[in-house]
């Protein structure tokens, strides 16, 4: 599954790279939620497919991973690269199942946060005692940057948009002819580019960070430390 910030990225930040790589670790790990939970439910044939494997290659999809980071790139924004895993559904023993499978994925974006939440909390985390971003190193600026690009995956992951997670989960209940009409590749990618347009207007863009916000400040960041998690961003993919 692609993804998109609104924003233009720097190229030339050796911090950017970090994150890219850092990034395509997670997306890699998202995919192996849904390989290892889809082997639990019954598709004895996920591991013959190369589903269980950490191999990032394994999970490149020319249109998640290529053509619509491209298109990102035009439009701006940092093209952050997804993956797919084929999952054979007609093989997994129940629609509680499919539904798990489908989630996997964003729990495993979850966990993934909540370890770079609490390597960074203000509190217990592993960050400068003063809580100044400018003692912040390098190092520290990336790992903030991979934990904030999980919950925003999460969020984004949970919509229920055909072909994200969230419609994913909830497909088994629909019925067999809404779920073909949904299935045609075509209808996906439109339904997909129509979605990030939308992010990429100011009132969602909003809405999406104001949720983020809330999250961090559940698990126990103030708006200073916050604030820390933002500047990080803005540095490692934006060179700000």
């Amino acid at each position: 599954m692609p993804h998109v910030l609104a924003a233009g990225p720097d190229f030339q930040n050796p911090l950017f790279l970090a994150v890219l790589v850092g990034w395509l670790m997670t997306v890699v790990l998202h995919e192996f939620g849904h390989g290892i939970v889809a082997h639990w439910g019954g598709d004895y044939t996920i591991g013959e497919r190369g589903g269980l494997t950490l191999n990032p290659l394994q999970y490149i999809h020319p249109v998640f991973s290529i053509v619509m980071p491209a298109i990102f790139l035009m439009m701006g924004g940092v093209p952050l690269p997804g993956g797919a895993t084929y999952i054979r559904t007609d093989l997994l023993r129940s629609k509680r199942w499919e539904t798990a499978v489908a989630l996997a994925g964003p729990a495993m974006n979850l966990l993934i946060f909540a370890a770079g939440a609490i390597a960074l909390h203000p509190k217990v985390g592993w960050v400068p005692e003063s809580g100044m971003f400018s003692e912040w190193s390098p190092a520290q600026q990336v790992v903030a940057s991979i934990t904030f690009l999980q919950i925003y995956a999460v969020l984004l992951s949970l919509l229920p948009v055909p072909p994200l997670d969230g419609f994913h989960a909830i497909s088994p209940y629909l019925s067999k002819d809404v779920q073909e009409r949904f299935a045609v590749p075509a209808y996906n990618y439109i339904s997909l580019t129509i979605l990030f347009m939308v992010l990429g207007t100011d009132p969602v863009r909003e809405r999406f960070a104001l949720v983020i916000y809330r999250i961090f400040k559940a698990v126990g960041y103030d708006p200073f430390a916050y604030d820390n998690i933002r500047m990080s961003i803005n540095r490692t993919l934006f060179g700000g």
